[in-house]
């Protein structure tokens, strides 16, 4: 379908018919014409908004993938980012014209036409906006098939589920590659024999105890702690793909070596008083604070100290009774929901304060929606002797 054939003296009197000027004007003229394969060209196409940093991405020839999920929609990552995708309507018609011309704002000289065909046009596009990586699932995940020691080394074993490798965690997961790194660092998960798994909780802390008895009977130092002779002596105790793993999230490397120039390291005094506690939490529904803490601080290595801080997101302080008393109260057992989050914390206590509440929805949180929105939005605040709480919208 082609559009009337116009001529450099029609446009002279269009400009005019316009009240306009050629001086006010560039000499280029472009006429549009639909290509033969507009209508399939409009099927075909979708467009998309990006932002300066996606362009700059996909300009340098970085990877980009779209991941869709049934229950959550459809994201686009890139290596280190991700953007939520939103299909946005415009009132105004989006042309797309391959051969368009951008003359030189300094283009001078006489009048000329430049015919150009329209392939497709659009009254729809993809905005994206970058968002958290969605990676709530990658616990249930991983959660399938924990791993409880060697005598799992099966790799033809799936009695107790799938096993997913670092691709299968990409396509079930939504969030970039560098993110999903994290996410594993986090979750503590573990590379053994090419899949991704965490450790079953009492085979961890059997690991870690291996550790600990090791500096114990070597007399070492909390903080040097020699790295080879670590790793050679406990891969005798269980894999050394595990020990190796282990060691590296529960100590950190110091700047220092011993005569023998072997890396020290030093134990991570948070992540063992944490460990031990949640030994003790699990063991047992409630506990008396005062007697806890007397036999958490009892169950650290000599050197370590305990404190309520290391307890944050993992158990819960009542001190509604006669007795302050303490339970195991995790926020990875929580929805990864924000409604849902929000109403099983009310129906566990009717009431939280902000010091109590902001360890089990700090996940929750993004660059614009810090805990204090997230309150305002899923919480009613009260006052109480001077102390402000927050319950469920509905509480009365």
């Amino acid at each position: 379908m082609s559009c009337i054939e116009r001529t450099v003296e029609d446009v002279q009197k269009l400009i005019h018919h316009a009240k306009l000027t050629e001086d006010e004007l560039l000499p280029v003229t472009q006429t549009l014409e639909f290509s033969p394969e507009y209508g399939e060209a409009s099927q075909e196409m979708v467009m998309m908004e990006v932002d300066p940093t996606l362009l700059s991405t996909m300009k340098q020839g970085d990877s980009i993938v779209l991941r869709g999920d049934p229950e959550a929609g459809v994201v686009l990552c890139t290596n280190n980012k991700t953007y939520e995708v939103r299909e946005a309507e415009t009132s105004n018609s989006l042309v797309l014209v391959p051969q368009l011309a951008l003359p030189s704002k300094d283009s001078t000289g006489e009048r000329t036409l430049e015919n150009c065909q329209v392939c497709s046009i659009h009254y729809k596009y993809l905005e994206l906006r970058p968002c958290k990586p969605r990676v709530e699932k990658l616990q249930q995940v991983l959660e399938e098939h924990p791993y409880s020691g060697p005598q799992e080394d099966d790799l033809t074993d799936t009695s107790k589920g799938k096993k997913y490798a670092w691709n299968d965690l990409l396509n079930r997961v939504q969030c970039s590659e560098e993110e999903l790194d994290q996410a594993l660092r986090d979750l503590e998960a573990y590379h053994i024999y090419g899949f991704w798994q965490i450790l079953e909780f009492d085979y961890r802390f059997k690991v870690v105890s291996h550790i600990l008895q090791l500096i114990e009977t070597k007399s070492w130092a909390l903080d040097c702690v020699p790295y080879k002779e670590s790793v050679e002596i406990l891969s005798e105790l269980e894999p050394r793909a595990v020990m190796v793993q282990c060691f590296e999230y529960y100590l950190a490397p110091t700047d220092n070596e011993n005569e023998s120039g072997d890396a020290l390291y030093t134990l991570q005094d948070d992540k063992i008083c944490r460990l031990c506690a949640e030994v003790l939490l699990k063991s047992a529904d409630k506990y008396n604070l005062n007697e806890f803490l007397s036999i958490w601080q009892q169950s650290v290595p000599e050197g370590l100290t305990t404190n309520m801080s290391q307890l944050e997101g993992l158990a819960l302080v009542d001190r509604s009774g006669s007795a302050d008393a303490i339970s195991y109260f995790p926020v990875s057992s929580l929805p990864s929901g924000i409604q849902e989050r929000f109403n099983c914390l009310f129906e566990t206590r009717e009431k939280w304060s902000i010091e109590e509440i902001r360890p089990y929805i700090m996940d929750l949180t993004g660059e614009k929606t810090p805990v204090n929105a997230l309150l305002t939005k899923y919480a009613r605040a009260s006052t109480s002797n001077g102390i402000k709480y927050y319950s469920g919208r509905h509480a009365r």
